[in-house]
């Protein structure tokens, strides 16, 4: 679990590394170029938590600070999150609790851009933080860290603004399962 940890905080490191340091214009005519951005994301979190247990829908939301650079159409980029899920009430014979859970993550991503709409393809570290109320302590829930993966499009309606749509899920050290279909505003400067 600590060599998880360590993985986990290493490419969060690295990452912001990679946002802090902005790679210079690569060329005179300013067809490169390199933006940050901050977005706030809210949508339905799907959730598996395994062990006979069937899935369920709550909200979240989540705030992603990250760097893109642009070359010519290609976008590469990376971010840190942070968000909060609603992951739903269990109950059952003798037992009824709910999950909420925060989770943090820092990912790398590349996509394409085409006239205003970016589709691009991201992969990461994930952990999530579970916390359950309970009335009885028949079902402990663990804190995970995993892969993070997505897919999504970005439509840029002004060079400061857009709104993203996207799927991102987590595939836990467990045998849970995050699955995140969220909405979102981006603001690049």
């Amino acid at each position: 679990m600590k060599n998880k940890k360590f993985i986990g905080f290493f490419i969060f490191i690295a990452l912001i590394a990679f946002i802090a340091i902005k790679p210079a214009k690569a060329n005179a005519y300013g067809m490169n170029y390199s933006r940050f951005y901050l977005a706030v994301n809210g949508g339905l979190s799907s959730t598996s938590l395994g062990s006979g247990l069937s899935s369920k829908s709550g909200g979240t939301y989540n705030i992603t600070l990250g760097d893109n650079y642009h070359m010519n159409n290609i976008v590469i980029g990376g971010g840190a999150l942070l968000g909060y899920a609603d992951n739903g009430s269990y109950s059952g014979s003798g037992y009824s609790f709910n999950v909420n859970s925060v989770y943090y993550g820092a990912f790398v991503k590349g996509g394409y851009d085409y006239e205003n709409f970016t589709p691009f393809v991201k992969v990461g570290y994930i952990g999530y933080s579970y916390s359950t109320s309970d009335n009885t302590a028949i079902y402990s829930i663990n804190s995970e860290g995993g892969v993070l993966y997505g897919v999504g499009v970005k439509y840029s309606f002004t060079r400061n603004w857009g709104v993203t749509a996207q799927y991102m899920g987590a595939s836990l050290s467990s045998s849970y399962r995050e699955n995140n279909y969220l909405i979102g505003v981006d603001y690049s400067f």
